[in-house]
């Protein structure tokens, strides 16, 4: 009986002690599939070099901890998104050299008359409305339309912790989640580009290359 009593015990002060562990770890996002780039510096493949990615912000970024058929995110909620268009459709220029010896240069965005990323009002009665944000092709097509709720869309919208962080809400503090699009299915459905990602992990460097996909 008093062995049953302390295993009881046990049970119940080791089930109180997980549940600050189980947040930890998910505040550092080891229960989820993908991981925010923040620890890298994000670059971009041109003709075989990698440059830094410039206006593109690393902790915006994330991928797929499996190297298999890895994919690339990306904030949805930020204009940033902008410069993946511009990369897709080779609206950039190299400026090559710099300090960084990982680094061939850096990348400069081109402006162009395309605004590949748009949001509007939709208004339910005089007084309420709900943003939308629309993601746009060069021919000025909607590609993909997301309600701007800072949440997943169970489509291409995925909520991704940002390992590490945490913010305070009404309830306390939590694991900073935001609303990350995948690029690479977004790009390849409906851009025809395929976006591949070179993981350096010696020197901390995570490059997206950008090609047109091959006739399936």
């Amino acid at each position: 009986m008093k062995l049953r009593v302390k295993l009881t015990i046990f049970a119940i002060i080791l089930s109180v002690l997980m549940i600050p562990a189980y947040f930890i770890l998910q505040t550092f996002g080891v229960f989820q599939k993908e991981t925010v780039l923040s620890d890298y510096a994000l670059a971009v493949d041109v003709n075989g070099k990698s440059y830094g990615a410039g206006l593109l912000i690393n902790s915006y970024a994330a991928m797929d901890k499996e190297e298999d058929n890895r994919q690339f995110y990306y904030r949805i909620d930020m204009s940033h998104i902008q410069y993946l268009f511009n990369l897709a459709y080779q609206e950039y220029e190299v400026k090559p050299g710099g300090d960084n010896p990982y680094l061939a240069g850096t990348v400069n965005y081109q402006h162009t008359d395309h605004n590949y990323v748009q949001t509007e009002r939709k208004y339910e009665n005089a007084n309420d409305f709900t943003t939308v944000l629309n993601l746009y092709d060069q021919d000025g097509q909607v590609i993909y339309t997301y309600d701007n709720t800072g949440k997943a869309d169970n489509e291409l919208v995925k909520s991704i912790i940002h390992q590490g962080m945490s913010r305070n809400s009404g309830s306390g503090s939590e694991a900073a989640r935001d609303p990350y699009i995948n690029i690479t299915v977004l790009f390849r459905d409906k851009l025809n580009i395929d976006v591949k990602l070179t993981v350096d992990e010696e020197h901390k460097v995570v490059t997206i290359l950008m090609n047109k996909s091959e006739a399936r």
